[in-house]
Order: structure tokens, then sequence, then C-alpha cells
């Protein structure tokens, strides 16, 4: 498979995430909760900005543990899909509260950068 030239492909953000108010759940729960993190996050851009403007965003959920996560985008639509992020109101029948830590190029960088610092905090969550 023929790659693109760096000038033609998109150029990709990485948005790190923390959402309040869900509990530990088992792995089997927490792929569960991936999944449906990913329709509501669709949900919102298609409600939001219609099917045109969502399907240039280029969403994926990279990492979801339970309580943190990444997920992926083009770099033409970081706006919208950050908007649509902060949304999300209720995963798997529970309140849930997204806080946006940080955005990074770079999938590495993200990770060192802001999921140490979610996985660190040592707060108790609840809505």
């Amino acid at each position: 498979m023929k790659r693109l030239p760096p000038s033609m492909r998109h150029r990709k953000r990485y948005i790190a995430f923390r959402l309040i108010g869900l509990s530990n759940p088992t792995p089997e729960k927490r792929e569960s909760e991936k999944k449906e993190l990913a329709q509501k996050l669709m949900e919102n851009l298609i409600s939001l900005f219609g099917e045109i403007g969502s399907t240039n965003s280029g969403v994926w959920v990279e990492y979801f543990d339970g309580k943190c996560g990444i997920v992926r985008c083009h770099r033409d639509a970081l706006e919208k899909v950050k908007i649509a992020l902060t949304l999300i109101d209720e995963i798997n029948n529970q309140k849930v509260l997204p806080l946006i830590i940080g955005v990074s190029g770079t999938i590495k960088r993200c990770k060192i950068k802001y999921l140490e610092v979610c996985r660190n905090a040592n707060t108790t969550d609840g809505l």
C-alpha cells in the first residue's frame, strides 16, 4: 500500500480527557464503556455539525481505562471534537462529566504529559 506524501496526509491531534463520575469497571465492562463513549461522541458530532461536518473528523478512541482516555481526530476538526466530547453526559446509565486535560500532536507525548497526571490524581470522583 502506497503512503501519501506528508503534504496530503491529515495531521492528527490527540485529546486527553478524564470522565468524572464513572466507577472503576471490570475489563469486560471497560470495553463496553469504550464502545459507548465512541458511539456517544459520534452521535454528538452528527447532531451538532451534521453528517458532512462530522465525516472528515477522523475520530477514534485510542485509549480508555475507565476514567481517563485519549481521542484521536484530524487537526481541522479539533474544536468540533472537543465540543462533542464535553457534551457527553451519560455512559452505561451513569452520569459523567468529561474534562479535557490537554491536546497533543503525538500520542506518546499525550500519554506522558497528560495521562500520567490523570492516573496520579488521588481525588475521589463523584457527581
